[in-house]
C-alpha cells in the first residue's frame, strides 16, 4: 500500500477534517462547562467475623467457605431496597438543591438559604423542578416547564400556596440577613422515594475486597461530594445499628429458645427420674450393685441348701436301709452323719441298751425275762428310730421341693441381672445425658445473658468517607481526546464511505483496473470557460501543454500507419457529456499549430457540439449535407479556422438528420474519409458516445487510432467494462484512454499538483471549499 497516497487521498479533504475538528473540539469543551463534574466518594469498612462466630451462642460447622470469607450477605443488605430507603429518608434524597451559576448549572449543593418542607408524602412526590429566587417580599418560584410563577410571601413558611407540593422556609442564618441572597438563583429537584431509591441505587457501589478478608468497600459516585459523604456516613451508621439490631434479636430469639428447652428438658428429666423409681422399687432394686451380689449369693445359697439335702436325703436313706437289715444283736451305726439330732440320740440309746443285753447275756441265758425284756425294749426302740428316720426323710423331701422351687427362682433372678441391668443402664444414659443438656442449656443461657449484657458491634470504619477530585465524568483530557479522535474519525468515515460507494473514475488506476491492456494517452484538466480556447501556438497554458502531451503519445500509438497518408484519429466516450468533443477540438488545434493540416469533423450527427467551439451556427451545412447527396463536394461544406491556425479545416455535422445510422454507413462517408487522408496529414473525428448508440462501431474500422474518453469524476467505471467488451471483439482498434477534466487542485496519481512543470502557473479556478465533497 503506497501510504503517502493514500494520505494525500484524504488530505485533499482537509477543510471537512478542520471543520468536524472545530465543531467536535468546541462542542467538546462547551459540555464540560456546563456539565457538572461527576466525583467518586469511598469508604471502607472491616466486618470482624471471627469476633462474630465467638460471641455467637450456638455455633455449627460446616464445610462451606468461612463467613470470615463470605460478604455476600452484608452486600446484598447493603444493596437492598429495604436498607436504602432508610438512607433515602434520613438523608432527605427526595429534595435536591441546586445553585445555577454562570459557568456550572445544576451543582448540587447542601446549603442553601432555605428549607423545603413538603406538604405531602415524600413518596407521592411529583418528579419535578422548580427555580427559586429570594426577594425583599419572600420568594419568587417559577416551574420552567409550565413557566407559571407562584409569589410566597414572607419568609417563616407559613403560607401554603396551591399548586406547590411543599412550603418553603428562610434558614435561621439567613433570616438576619436576606438581603445577601437576593442576586442568586436556586433551583430545587423533587422526586418520589421510589425515583430516589433507584437513582440512589444507580449511584452506589459495594465491593468486597479479595486482598483483605471482611473488607468492604463502598463507593458512592455523585456531582456533589458533601452529600456523597453524607450518604456513605448514613450508610456506616446504619449498618452499625443493623448489626447491633440483629444481635439484639439473636440474644432475645435465643434466650427465649433456652429458656423453653430448659422448661421441656426439666419436664423430660423427671419424667425419666420417675421411670427410674418405679423400675427400682417394681424389681425392689434399692443399689443395683448390692442387688446383683445379693441375688448372686442368694442363688449360692439355694444352691449349697439343696445340695445338703440332697445328701441328707441320700444319707437318710441309707441309714433306713442299713438299720431295717440289721439283726437284733447288731449295733447301729452312729457315723450317718445326719443332721437330725433326735436320731442320733436315739441310735446312742438303741446301742447303750444293746450293750446291756449284751452284759445280761454274759450272766444269764437267753430266756432270762431281763434279757427279754431287754430284747422287747430294743426292737421297739429300733422300729422308733425307723419310724423317726421316715418321718426325718419326710421331711427332706418336703424341703427337696421347696429348696427346688427356691433354687429355680434364685436361678431366675439372677438370669434377669443382666437384662436389669441394661434396662437400668439405658434410664441412667438418658438421664445423665438430659442431665448433662441441662446443664449446657443453662450455662448457654447465662452466657446468652451476659453477651445481651455486653452487646456490641464487629464494624469498624477503616477509611472514613473521602472523595477523589479527580472527575470520573467528564474527564476533561480522556473527552477532549476522544472529541479529537471522533472530529478525525467522523469526516473520515464519511470521505471513506463516499470513496468506498464511489464508482466515477479518479485517476489512472481507476481505469487499469478494469482496461489493464489498454495505453493512457494522457489528460485534459479542467479549466474555466474563458480559458477553454486558450490553446493557441505559442500559449503556455494547462489545457495546451496537456493536448501537446496527448498529440505526442497519439502519434507514438499511430505509428503503425505503414501508407503515406493521413492518420485518422477517431474521438469517443462512452455517454454523453465526457468531452470527447472538447478532446476533440483542442487535438485538432495542437496537430495543426505543429504545421500538419488537420481535418476536424464532426461525425456525432445526434449531438453535434464543434460548431460552439467556433462560434458557427448550428444550422450551418456540413457532414450530413454531403451523407444525404454525393453529388455534392464535401469540400465546399468546410469552414477554415482563422483564429487558432491556418492549418485547420473543420467540417460541421450540419443539422441533425432523421436516420443518422443510414448516413454515416452508406458508402458516402468512406469516400470522405479515402479522399481526405490524401489530402491532410491528419483527420480528427468526433463521434457519438458507443454506449447509447451504434454509429461510432459502424465506422470505428477507418480510425488509425481511437481515442477514448473518460471524464474524470463523472464516468463510471462500469462503462468501462462495456468498453473492455468493444475492444476484445474488436469492434474498436488501437485503443488508448483519455481522461478530461481533472481538477488539478483536488485530483490524485496524476503527478502534477498545483503547478503544470515548473515554470506553467494553473489556471486560477475559484471553487468553494465545501464543495470538494
Amino acid at each position: 500500500m503506497d501510504f503517502k497516497k493514500e494520505f494525500l487521498k484524504y488530505f485533499l479533504y482537509w477543510p471537512w477534517f478542520a471543520l468536524s475538528l472545530i465543531v467536535c473540539l468546541g462542542a467538546a469543551f462547551i459540555y464540560l462547562k456546563i456539565e457538572p463534574a461527576t466525583y467518586q466518594t469511598s469508604a471502607l469498612i472491616f466486618l470482624d467475623k471471627e469476633q462474630e462466630d465467638k460471641s455467637k451462642i450456638i455455633t455449627i460447622t460446616t464445610n462451606q467457605k468461612s463467613s470470615e470469607e463470605n460478604m455476600e450477605n452484608e452486600i446484598r443488605l447493603i444493596t437492598s431496597n429495604e436498607f436504602l430507603l432508610n438512607v433515602v429518608k434520613n438523608t432527605n434524597l427526595n429534595i435536591s438543591y441546586f445553585e445555577k451559576l454562570y459557568s456550572v448549572q445544576n451543582n448540587v449543593v447542601n446549603k442553601v438559604p432555605f428549607i423545603i418542607i413538603p406538604t405531602i408524602s415524600k413518596d407521592s412526590l411529583p418528579q419535578v423542578s422548580y427555580e427559586i429566587q429570594i426577594d425583599d417580599k419572600g420568594f419568587v418560584i417559577t416551574d420552567p416547564d409550565t413557566e407559571k410563577i407562584y409569589i410566597v410571601t414572607g419568609y417563616k413558611g407559613n403560607q401554603v400556596v396551591e399548586g406547590l407540593p411543599f412550603k418553603i422556609q428562610l434558614a435561621p442564618k439567613a433570616m438576619k440577613n436576606p438581603a445577601e441572597y437576593y442576586q442568586n438563583e436556586y433551583k430545587i429537584t423533587l422526586e418520589p422515594t421510589a425515583i430516589a431509591l433507584k437513582n440512589l441505587k444507580a449511584s452506589l457501589i459495594v465491593l468486597s475486597s479479595l486482598e483483605s478478608k471482611g473488607t468492604l468497600e463502598i463507593n458512592h459516585i455523585g456531582s456533589s461530594p458533601v452529600r456523597s459523604r453524607k450518604i456513605l456516613n448514613e450508610i456506616i451508621v446504619l449498618l452499625d445499628k443493623n448489626i447491633v439490631n440483629n444481635k439484639q434479636k439473636l440474644f432475645v430469639n435465643t434466650v427465649s429458645y433456652l429458656n423453653k428447652r430448659i422448661k421441656n428438658f426439666t419436664k423430660e428429666k423427671d419424667s425419666i427420674e420417675s421411670v427410674k423409681e418405679k423400675f427400682l422399687q417394681t424389681n425392689d432394686i434399692l443399689v443395683m450393685d448390692n442387688y446383683i451380689v445379693e441375688k448372686t449369693a442368694d442363688r449360692s445359697i439355694k444352691n449349697a441348701s439343696f445340695m445338703i439335702n440332697q445328701k441328707q436325703i441320700s444319707l437318710t436313706r441309707y441309714a433306713i436301709n442299713t438299720i431295717r437289715n440289721s439283726s437284733a444283736s447288731s449295733t447301729l451305726g452312729s457315723d450317718y452323719n445326719l443332721e437330725a439330732p433326735t436320731v442320733n440320740q436315739m441310735l446312742l440309746n438303741y446301742n447303750t441298751k444293746l450293750m446291756d443285753s449284751q452284759l445280761i447275756l454274759q450272766r444269764a441265758q437267753k430266756n432270762n425275762p431281763s434279757y427279754i425284756s431287754t430284747m422287747g425294749q430294743l426292737s421297739v426302740l429300733k422300729q422308733e428310730i425307723l419310724k423317726t428316720l421316715e418321718g426325718y426323710l419326710n421331711f427332706l423331701v418336703q424341703t427337696d421341693k421347696a429348696n427346688v422351687y427356691e433354687q429355680n427362682l434364685a436361678d431366675s433372678k439372677a438370669k434377669s441381672i443382666p437384662t436389669k441391668d441394661k434396662i437400668l443402664g439405658n434410664i441412667n444414659s438418658n438421664l445423665i445425658m438430659k442431665e448433662e443438656t441441662y446443664l449446657a442449656l443453662l450455662q448457654k443461657r447465662e452466657e446468652a445473658v451476659l453477651n445481651g449484657a455486653i452487646l456490641e458491634s464487629n464494624l469498624q470504619t477503616l477509611n472514613f468517607p473521602e472523595t477523589n477530585y479527580s472527575a470520573i465524568f467528564p474527564q476533561p483530557r480522556s473527552f477532549m481526546l476522544g472529541a479529537f479522535l471522533f472530529g478525525l474519525l467522523l469526516p473520515f468515515g464519511l470521505i471513506y464511505a463516499r470513496l468506498s460507494l464511489d464508482s466515477k473514475i479518479h485517476n489512472e488506476e481507476d481505469i487499469q483496473k478494469v482496461l489493464a491492456d489498454i495505453p493512457m494517452l494522457g489528460y485534459i484538466p479542467k479549466i474555466n470557460t474563458d480559458g477553454k480556447l486558450d490553446n493557441t501556438a505559442n500559449s503556455r497554458s494547462l489545457i495546451a501543454e496537456a493536448t501537446r502531451t496527448l498529440v505526442s503519445n497519439i502519434s507514438y500509438l499511430a505509428n503503425g500507419n505503414k501508407e503515406d497518408k493521413g492518420n485518422i484519429i477517431l474521438f469517443t466516450s462512452s455517454i454523453q457529456g465526457e468531452g470527447k468533443s472538447f478532446c476533440a477540438f483542442h487535438t485538432a488545434i495542437s496537430i495543426s499549430n505543429l504545421n500538419k493540416k488537420v481535418l476536424l469533423i464532426g461525425v456525432d450527427l445526434r449531438n453535434p457540439q464543434l460548431h460552439e467551439y467556433f462560434s458557427l451556427n448550428k444550422n450551418i451545412s456540413g457532414l450530413t449535407d454531403y451523407l444525404s447527396n454525393k453529388s455534392d463536394d464535401w469540400k465546399i461544406f468546410l469552414q477554415k479556422d482563422t483564429t487558432f491556425s491556418k492549418n485547420l479545416d473543420i467540417l460541421v455535422a450540419g443539422e441533425i438528420p432523421p436516420n443518422p445510422t443510414q448516413l454515416l454507413t452508406n458508402s458516402n462517408f468512406e469516400s470522405l474519409i479515402d479522399e481526405a487522408k490524401n489530402l491532410y496529414d491528419y483527420i480528427v473525428l468526433d463521434t457519438a458516445p458507443v454506449q447509447m448508440v451504434s454509429d461510432t462501431l459502424n465506422i470505428s474500422y477507418l480510425a488509425d487510432v481511437t481515442v477514448f474518453v473518460a471524464k474524470y469524476d463523472y464516468t463510471d467505471r462500469s462503462s468501462l467494462a462495456n468498453i473492455n467488451s468493444f475492444i476484445k471483439k474488436e469492434q474498436l482498434k488501437n485503443v488508448g484512454i483519455l481522461i478530461n477534466g481533472v481538477n488539478m487542485k483536488n485530483a490524485s496519481g496524476y503527478g502534477y499538483g498545483r503547478n503544470y512543470g515548473y515554470q506553467y502557473q494553473e489556471v486560477s479556478i475559484k471553487r468553494p471549499w465545501y464543495k470538494l465533497v
